[in-house]
């Protein structure tokens, strides 16, 4: 009988073995800007990604609740305080350092990352993966990267005979774009060499920001506050808004224009080259073809490197009350993979996270429909700026903005402009 008893025991558990778990299931709530039954390459990417890992993990489910870009970490923070926040959630760039203030993010450290390998890491380390690191551990892997450089128009610089290496130092911006700007018979300006925005709404890092970068290697003092309101600041400003006062490459509507703006004068060839990101070219190349639309990082005074320029992007990171923290964090490192990150950038083209991905795709990479990825990847590594990890603070690029339209509309004096779009940086951060 104990015999009998054995064999029917393991009988039964090779049967249960077998047997699926009906009925178990774990849904994983995600809050992201994108919306995986949308058309934009991204979003295509992530729904293809969510079906990879539900299939390789049966019973899981990721649910995506779409969310307004510019509100998703306040509201983020305001759930994690509900405890009805999200498994895993999208954290801008800027804010990490406040919301894992917070306490509302996981150390993912605690859950895939203690088991990487020197080369892992090494494979991701760049501005955004330092910058992650908040205190003891990493909070979050950056995903939909962008970076503030200046788009051009291949054809149109062909025709004026300039090569684009000319655009690497400031001097040679300025003559390039006064060669490009094209005006008609009665003197008015049909095409602008340089197209800028400084209006504070939808706005993207002013040339000025990168020249205070170059010229004294930070915006923010040791405090976090604004550092601009000084010699080099003014010098800056000044430099900028003489392109449209002096030079007159770039208009002076410039005031009231914001990024959308720029794009919308690229794609329509009123503007040969525009300040703009890298998650922007794949839409211009889509409207005007990649003979034509070309990408490179911010000028420098030297001429033979660029300044530093801003980037942005996201935070993917696991709540850290959630129910499922364990499967979260999973989530995340598939979507991170070097599967992935081929999917992400070579079928939705963003920058590539790892750079193994443009290593192994060498040829790829080169073609002139996507040497724009690989140039934001070398831009990003080489050549970025995020505020201290300790400074959770944003709005610059609104402060300079600010600056520059008090100066051109409202005849500011320049110093006490840049004077109080400090202090105003300042309150806004609580830092006063």
């Amino acid at each position: 009988m104990s015999w009998k008893r054995l064999m029917t025991a393991i009988i039964m558990a090779v049967i249960l073995a077998c047997t699926p778990r009906i009925g178990w299931t774990q849904t994983l709530r995600m809050w992201t800007m994108l919306d995986p039954n949308g058309k934009d390459p991204r979003e295509i990417a992530l729904k293809k990604i969510i079906g990879q890992f539900e299939a390789a993990n049966p019973g899981v489910t990721i649910t995506v609740e779409p969310q307004i870009w510019d509100q998703m970490t306040t509201k983020f923070l305001a759930a994690n305080q509900a405890g009805t926040a999200p498994d895993i959630t999208w954290v801008n760039v800027p804010t990490l350092p406040q919301v894992v203030k917070a306490g509302a993010l996981a150390n993912l450290d605690d859950y895939f990352m203690k088991n990487w390998t020197a080369r892992d890491v090494a494979d991701l380390d760049d501005v955004f993966w330092q910058f992650s690191f908040q205190g003891n551990g990493h909070y979050g892997i950056a995903h939909s990267r962008a970076y503030a450089g200046l788009i051009y128009r291949i054809d149109l610089l062909q025709q004026a005979g300039i090569n684009p290496d000319q655009l690497r130092s400031w001097p040679g911006l300025i003559a390039a774009a006064k060669k490009l700007t094209v005006r008609d018979a009665a003197g008015n300006v049909t095409r602008w060499g340089l197209g800028q925005a400084y209006l504070i709404d939808k706005p993207i890092e002013p040339l000025a920001f990168s020249m205070i970068l170059e010229a004294q290697k930070h915006l923010l003092d040791d405090q976090c506050r604004a550092d601009w309101a000084n010699p080099v600041g003014l010098n800056a400003m000044t430099a900028q808004l003489d392109m449209v006062r002096e030079d007159k490459i770039t208009p002076p509507g410039a005031v009231s224009l914001n990024v959308e703006d720029l794009y919308d004068q690229f794609a329509a060839g009123r503007a040969a080259i525009i300040r703009g990101t890298s998650v922007r070219v794949p839409k211009m190349i889509g409207l005007l073809g990649a003979d034509k639309v070309g990408f490179t990082g911010t000028p420098s005074f030297a001429g033979d490197t660029f300044s530093p320029s801003g980037v942005g992007g996201w935070y993917v990171g696991a709540w850290s009350k959630g129910k499922y923290i364990a499967l979260a964090a999973k989530f995340i490192e598939a979507m991170s993979s070097p599967q992935s990150d081929r999917i992400w950038s070579m079928e939705a083209g963003a920058a590539p996270n790892r750079k193994s991905t443009v290593a192994e795709n060498a040829t790829w990479f080169a073609e002139p429909a996507h040497a724009y990825l690989a140039a934001a990847s070398k831009l990003i590594s080489g050549y970025s700026w995020l505020p201290p990890k300790n400074c959770a603070v944003y709005g610059w690029s609104e402060a300079l903005n600010g600056a520059a339209q008090a100066i051109l509309t409202g005849g500011a004096e320049p110093a006490a402009a840049l004077r109080r779009a400090a202090e105003q940086f300042d309150r806004q951060n609580r830092l006063q």
